[in-house]
Protein backbone atom coordinates (compact mmCIF):
# COMPACT_ATOMS: atom_id res chain seq x y z
CA UNK A 1 0.00 0.00 0.00
CA UNK A 2 0.94 3.67 0.10
CA UNK A 3 2.87 3.97 3.32
CA UNK A 4 5.79 6.06 4.45
CA UNK A 5 5.16 8.81 1.93
CA UNK A 6 6.78 10.90 4.68
CA UNK A 7 4.94 14.05 3.76
CA UNK A 8 7.02 17.07 4.63
CA UNK A 9 4.39 18.40 7.02
CA UNK A 10 5.59 15.58 9.30
CA UNK A 11 9.32 15.50 8.68
CA UNK A 12 10.06 17.03 12.05
CA UNK A 13 8.49 14.16 13.97
CA UNK A 14 7.87 11.52 11.34
CA UNK A 15 8.79 8.65 13.66
CA UNK A 16 5.72 9.47 15.73
CA UNK A 17 3.46 10.13 12.75
CA UNK A 18 3.97 7.17 10.46
CA UNK A 19 0.69 5.60 9.57
CA UNK A 20 -1.00 3.70 6.80
CA UNK A 21 -1.96 6.11 4.01
CA UNK A 22 -3.98 3.89 1.69
CA UNK A 23 -3.45 1.50 -1.20
CA UNK A 24 -2.30 1.76 -4.78
CA UNK A 25 -4.89 0.50 -7.23
CA UNK A 26 -2.17 -1.41 -9.07
CA UNK A 27 0.65 -3.26 -7.34
CA UNK A 28 3.86 -1.32 -7.91
CA UNK A 29 7.35 -2.72 -8.29
CA UNK A 30 10.34 -0.35 -8.39
CA UNK A 31 8.12 2.75 -8.70
CA UNK A 32 8.95 6.38 -9.36
CA UNK A 33 7.16 9.40 -7.92
CA UNK A 34 6.79 13.14 -8.45
CA UNK A 35 4.80 15.73 -6.53
CA UNK A 36 3.49 19.25 -6.35
CA UNK A 37 2.44 20.87 -3.07
CA UNK A 38 -0.95 19.14 -3.31
CA UNK A 39 -0.63 16.00 -5.41
CA UNK A 40 1.72 13.04 -5.78
CA UNK A 41 1.97 10.88 -8.93
CA UNK A 42 3.26 7.31 -8.75
CA UNK A 43 4.68 5.55 -11.83
CA UNK A 44 6.04 2.08 -12.47
CA UNK A 45 2.87 0.12 -11.87
CA UNK A 46 2.72 -3.60 -12.41
CA UNK A 47 4.23 -6.68 -10.84
CA UNK A 48 5.12 -9.06 -12.33
CA UNK A 49 3.65 -7.63 -15.55
CA UNK A 50 4.82 -4.13 -16.40
CA UNK A 51 2.37 -1.38 -17.36
CA UNK A 52 2.63 2.31 -18.21
CA UNK A 53 0.03 3.31 -15.60
CA UNK A 54 0.26 6.52 -13.56
CA UNK A 55 -1.79 6.91 -10.38
CA UNK A 56 -2.17 9.88 -8.05
CA UNK A 57 -2.98 10.76 -4.48
CA UNK A 58 -4.04 14.05 -2.95
CA UNK A 59 -1.41 14.59 -0.27
CA UNK A 60 -3.72 16.26 2.26
CA UNK A 61 -6.10 13.28 2.21
CA UNK A 62 -5.64 9.83 3.73
CA UNK A 63 -6.96 7.69 0.89
CA UNK A 64 -6.04 5.22 -1.83
CA UNK A 65 -4.76 6.29 -5.23
CA UNK A 66 -6.76 7.07 -8.35
CA UNK A 67 -5.97 6.62 -12.03
CA UNK A 68 -4.14 9.57 -13.61
CA UNK A 69 -3.12 8.41 -17.10
CA UNK A 70 -0.30 6.57 -18.83
CA UNK A 71 3.38 7.10 -19.55
CA UNK A 72 4.51 7.04 -23.18
CA UNK A 73 6.57 3.87 -22.50
CA UNK A 74 5.92 1.14 -19.93
CA UNK A 75 8.88 1.02 -17.54
CA UNK A 76 9.93 1.19 -13.90
CA UNK A 77 12.85 2.62 -11.92
CA UNK A 78 12.12 5.99 -13.51
CA UNK A 79 14.33 8.79 -12.18
CA UNK A 80 11.42 11.10 -11.50
CA UNK A 81 11.61 14.81 -10.67
CA UNK A 82 9.26 17.78 -10.55
CA UNK A 83 8.66 21.45 -9.96
CA UNK A 84 5.34 22.92 -8.82
CA UNK A 85 3.56 22.31 -12.13
CA UNK A 86 5.31 19.59 -14.12
CA UNK A 87 6.45 16.05 -13.26
CA UNK A 88 9.15 14.50 -15.43
CA UNK A 89 9.83 10.76 -15.72
CA UNK A 90 13.41 10.03 -16.80
CA UNK A 91 14.56 6.75 -18.38
CA UNK A 92 14.01 3.46 -16.51
CA UNK A 93 13.96 -0.25 -17.17
CA UNK A 94 11.52 -2.89 -18.36
CA UNK A 95 11.09 -6.49 -17.27
CA UNK A 96 13.38 -9.45 -17.95
CA UNK A 97 15.17 -9.63 -20.33
CA UNK A 98 15.69 -6.00 -19.29
CA UNK A 99 15.20 -3.41 -22.02
CA UNK A 100 16.70 -0.14 -20.77
CA UNK A 101 15.25 3.18 -21.88
CA UNK A 102 16.44 6.71 -22.55
CA UNK A 103 12.91 8.09 -22.81
CA UNK A 104 11.96 11.29 -20.96
CA UNK A 105 8.26 12.18 -20.73
CA UNK A 106 6.24 14.54 -18.54
CA UNK A 107 2.82 15.43 -17.13
CA UNK A 108 1.14 18.55 -15.86
CA UNK A 109 0.62 17.37 -12.28
CA UNK A 110 -2.63 19.29 -11.74
CA UNK A 111 -4.32 17.77 -14.81
CA UNK A 112 -4.99 14.06 -15.24
CA UNK A 113 -3.92 12.70 -18.61
CA UNK A 114 -1.29 10.80 -20.50
CA UNK A 115 2.39 11.73 -20.52
CA UNK A 116 3.88 13.83 -23.32
CA UNK A 117 7.28 13.24 -24.91
CA UNK A 118 9.96 15.52 -23.42
CA UNK A 119 13.13 14.23 -25.13
CA UNK A 120 15.83 11.66 -24.43
CA UNK A 121 18.77 11.23 -22.11
CA UNK A 122 22.07 11.82 -23.90
CA UNK A 123 23.20 8.32 -22.93
CA UNK A 124 21.52 5.59 -24.96
CA UNK A 125 20.22 3.82 -21.83
CA UNK A 126 19.90 5.14 -18.28
CA UNK A 127 18.59 3.42 -15.16
CA UNK A 128 19.23 2.67 -11.46
CA UNK A 129 20.03 6.31 -10.60
CA UNK A 130 18.76 9.21 -8.50
CA UNK A 131 17.29 12.58 -9.40
CA UNK A 132 16.82 16.04 -7.86
CA UNK A 133 15.25 19.32 -8.98
CA UNK A 134 15.09 23.03 -8.37
CA UNK A 135 12.11 25.02 -9.64
CA UNK A 136 13.83 25.38 -13.03
CA UNK A 137 16.24 22.49 -13.50
CA UNK A 138 16.04 18.72 -13.17
CA UNK A 139 19.24 16.74 -12.57
CA UNK A 140 19.76 12.96 -12.71
CA UNK A 141 22.71 10.61 -12.73
CA UNK A 142 23.09 8.16 -15.59
CA UNK A 143 24.17 5.43 -13.10
CA UNK A 144 23.90 2.38 -15.35
CA UNK A 145 24.48 2.72 -19.08
CA UNK A 146 24.21 -0.85 -20.28
CA UNK A 147 26.49 -2.77 -19.74
CA UNK A 148 28.45 -0.67 -17.18
CA UNK A 149 28.02 1.66 -14.21
CA UNK A 150 29.01 5.28 -14.91
CA UNK A 151 29.39 8.47 -12.84
CA UNK A 152 27.93 11.03 -15.26
CA UNK A 153 25.24 13.57 -14.30
CA UNK A 154 22.84 15.17 -16.79
CA UNK A 155 20.28 17.98 -16.55
CA UNK A 156 17.15 19.28 -18.24
CA UNK A 157 15.22 22.54 -18.01
CA UNK A 158 11.87 21.42 -16.63
CA UNK A 159 9.66 24.09 -18.22
CA UNK A 160 10.95 23.31 -21.72
CA UNK A 161 11.40 20.11 -23.69
CA UNK A 162 14.63 18.66 -25.06
CA UNK A 163 17.33 16.11 -24.52
CA UNK A 164 19.49 15.77 -21.41
CA UNK A 165 22.77 17.69 -21.31
CA UNK A 166 26.01 17.06 -19.44
CA UNK A 167 26.14 18.52 -15.91
CA UNK A 168 29.30 16.96 -14.43
CA UNK A 169 30.29 13.80 -12.61
CA UNK A 170 29.73 12.06 -9.30
CA UNK A 171 32.80 10.80 -7.45
CA UNK A 172 32.16 7.12 -8.23
CA UNK A 173 30.52 5.02 -10.92
CA UNK A 174 27.65 3.20 -9.20
CA UNK A 175 23.94 2.50 -9.42
CA UNK A 176 20.91 1.95 -7.17
CA UNK A 177 21.23 5.28 -5.38
CA UNK A 178 18.48 6.46 -3.04
CA UNK A 179 15.60 7.65 -5.24
CA UNK A 180 13.31 10.60 -4.53
CA UNK A 181 13.22 14.39 -4.44
CA UNK A 182 16.20 14.83 -2.07
CA UNK A 183 16.85 18.55 -2.43
CA UNK A 184 16.14 22.04 -1.23
CA UNK A 185 15.96 25.03 -3.59
CA UNK A 186 19.70 25.15 -4.29
CA UNK A 187 21.33 21.84 -3.39
CA UNK A 188 20.59 18.27 -4.48
CA UNK A 189 21.86 15.12 -2.73
CA UNK A 190 22.83 11.71 -4.13
CA UNK A 191 23.24 8.96 -1.53
CA UNK A 192 24.07 5.28 -1.17
CA UNK A 193 24.39 2.96 -4.12
CA UNK A 194 25.94 -0.21 -5.36
CA UNK A 195 29.26 -1.18 -6.95
CA UNK A 196 29.82 -2.33 -4.21
CA UNK A 197 27.25 -1.20 -1.59
CA UNK A 198 28.06 2.38 -0.52
CA UNK A 199 27.33 4.76 2.34
CA UNK A 200 28.45 7.98 0.65
CA UNK A 201 26.39 11.17 0.34
CA UNK A 202 27.36 13.77 -2.28
CA UNK A 203 25.79 17.06 -3.31
CA UNK A 204 25.55 19.33 -6.33
CA UNK A 205 24.66 23.01 -6.53
CA UNK A 206 21.80 22.80 -9.00
CA UNK A 207 22.10 26.27 -10.57
CA UNK A 208 25.67 25.64 -11.70
CA UNK A 209 27.39 22.94 -13.72
CA UNK A 210 30.16 20.84 -12.20
CA UNK A 211 31.14 17.73 -10.31
CA UNK A 212 29.62 16.66 -7.01
CA UNK A 213 31.13 17.48 -3.61
CA UNK A 214 31.42 15.11 -0.65
CA UNK A 215 28.71 15.64 1.98
CA UNK A 216 29.22 12.79 4.46
CA UNK A 217 27.96 9.25 5.01
CA UNK A 218 24.72 7.39 5.69
CA UNK A 219 24.40 5.62 9.04
CA UNK A 220 24.60 2.28 7.19
CA UNK A 221 25.73 1.44 3.66
CA UNK A 222 22.82 0.40 1.43
CA UNK A 223 21.39 0.51 -2.06
CA UNK A 224 17.93 0.98 -3.47
CA UNK A 225 16.44 3.17 -0.73
CA UNK A 226 13.78 5.86 -1.02
CA UNK A 227 14.28 9.47 -0.03
CA UNK A 228 12.53 12.80 0.21
CA UNK A 229 12.93 16.24 1.77
CA UNK A 230 11.47 19.55 2.72
CA UNK A 231 13.39 22.82 2.41
CA UNK A 232 15.58 21.99 5.42
CA UNK A 233 15.99 18.27 5.96
CA UNK A 234 16.36 15.14 3.81
CA UNK A 235 15.47 11.63 4.93
CA UNK A 236 16.74 8.34 3.49
CA UNK A 237 14.51 5.29 4.03
CA UNK A 238 14.95 1.57 3.75
CA UNK A 239 17.16 -0.09 1.15
CA UNK A 240 19.11 -3.28 0.75
CA UNK A 241 22.22 -3.92 2.84
CA UNK A 242 22.13 -6.97 1.84
CA UNK A 243 18.97 -7.77 3.69
CA UNK A 244 15.99 -5.43 3.41
CA UNK A 245 16.22 -2.48 5.79
CA UNK A 246 13.75 -0.35 7.76
CA UNK A 247 16.35 2.30 8.68
CA UNK A 248 15.52 5.99 8.34
CA UNK A 249 18.33 8.51 8.68
CA UNK A 250 18.48 12.22 7.97
CA UNK A 251 20.71 15.20 7.20
CA UNK A 252 20.26 18.98 7.20
CA UNK A 253 20.71 19.86 3.53
CA UNK A 254 22.65 23.11 3.87
CA UNK A 255 25.26 21.58 6.16
CA UNK A 256 27.73 18.80 5.52
CA UNK A 257 28.34 15.81 7.76
CA UNK A 258 27.21 12.28 8.45
CA UNK A 259 23.54 11.31 8.60
CA UNK A 260 21.90 10.73 11.98
CA UNK A 261 19.32 8.14 12.99
CA UNK A 262 15.78 9.36 12.41
CA UNK A 263 13.70 6.31 13.33
CA UNK A 264 12.47 3.20 11.55
CA UNK A 265 9.92 2.34 8.89
CA UNK A 266 6.94 0.26 9.96
CA UNK A 267 7.88 -2.28 7.27
CA UNK A 268 11.19 -3.09 5.60
CA UNK A 269 11.42 -1.81 2.02
CA UNK A 270 13.90 -1.49 -0.81
CA UNK A 271 13.88 -0.06 -4.34
CA UNK A 272 11.09 2.28 -3.25
CA UNK A 273 10.44 5.91 -4.07
CA UNK A 274 9.07 8.85 -2.09
CA UNK A 275 8.06 12.45 -2.42
CA UNK A 276 6.80 15.38 -0.35
CA UNK A 277 4.69 18.52 -0.57
CA UNK A 278 7.65 20.88 0.03
CA UNK A 279 10.77 19.58 -1.71
CA UNK A 280 13.18 22.01 -3.38
CA UNK A 281 11.53 21.93 -6.79
CA UNK A 282 8.37 23.56 -5.42
CA UNK A 283 9.79 26.91 -4.30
Amino acid sequence: GIRHCLLSRGLGDVYKRQQDFGELNTAASLPGSVSSSTRMLVTGMGTPSLTNTIEFITIANIASSEDFGDMTVARRRTQSLSNSTRGVHVAGSGTSPLPYHNTIDYNAIATAGNSIDFGDTSASTVTHGGSVASSTRGIYDAAYVNPAYVNSIEYITIASTGNGQDFGDLSQAKGYRVRGSICDTTRGLFAGGYNPVQDTIEFVTMATLGNSTDFGNLTVARRGGGGTSNSIKSVFMGGYLPGVSNVIDAVVIQTTGNAKDFGDLLIRTHDSSASSDSHGGLS
